[in-house]
């Protein structure tokens, strides 16, 4: 997998990771979602194949593949970045890369990203610089990344019985930048459509667009039918 064994290569300071339960990498997880397309053959181009599929993902109203010709390898999808947030697609993002990931014998890897000390201060004092939804009643409040881990938390609930995967909490300054130097490890890149409004927008306001026009590997982007946020489950 590019993405979970680069560790090497693509570990940022502040960000915690866990491996999730490794299943066998030609196996098929049973999720439960769209069908799927039968396989394609040797050299075949996969990608957009799969991302039509997931498409017919019942919480998805709209999903875009973008740059499919960024893809080095057309005819495999071994790693799947997802952007893991608050705000009304990202139950329906985790549901597309999930769909994505059992047709091509993918791993997803969770990518949730937190506000650096750095994010904190260029915020304003009444804006919140997170992508995470956090309740200023909550004594909790300023803690980002015990939120962030929640937002996994939900994410992993979501993939059902879908086991390649693994979970990343990273602080960064912005979401986009985070999301952007990861996507050299990996060959595909799921995010969610872009959200206005305070909460969301670290990781899905502007943030859609900087990834779509600067990451280095296709990027697939969902937009919800309805409200699907993790963060409402």
């Amino acid at each position: 997998m590019n993405g979970s064994d680069a560790d090497g290569g693509n570990a940022r300071a502040g960000g915690t990771r866990n491996g999730g339960a490794r299943g066998e990498s030609g196996g098929s997880a049973e999720t439960g979602g769209a069908g799927h397309a039968a396989s394609p053959a040797v050299g075949e181009p996969v990608i957009r194949a799969a991302v039509d599929d997931a498409a017919e993902t019942s919480a998805a109203a709209d999903v875009s593949l973008n740059g499919a010709d960024r893809a080095e390898r057309p005819d495999r999808v071994s790693s799947v970045l997802v952007a893991v947030g608050a705000g009304p697609h990202s139950g329906a993002t985790v549901d597309v890369a999930r769909e994505v990931a059992a047709a091509t014998d993918a791993w997803l890897e969770l990518f949730h990203v937190v506000p650096s000390d750095a994010a904190l201060a260029d915020a304003g004092p009444s804006e919140d610089a997170s992508g995470t939804a956090v309740d200023a009643g909550d004594p909790d409040a300023a803690d980002y990344a015990a939120a962030g881990e929640r937002l996994l938390d939900a994410a992993e609930d979501r993939l059902g019985g879908f086991d390649r995967a693994d979970r990343w909490l990273v602080e960064d300054r912005t979401a986009a930048g985070a999301v952007v130097e990861q996507s050299a490890y990996y060959d595909l890149v799921v995010v969610g459509a872009p959200t206005t409004g305070t909460v969301g927008r670290f990781v899905f306001g502007s943030t859609t667009d900087t990834v779509v026009g600067d990451a280095e590997v296709p990027v697939v982007v969902v937009e919800a039918d309805g409200s699907t946020a993790l963060d409402e489950e």
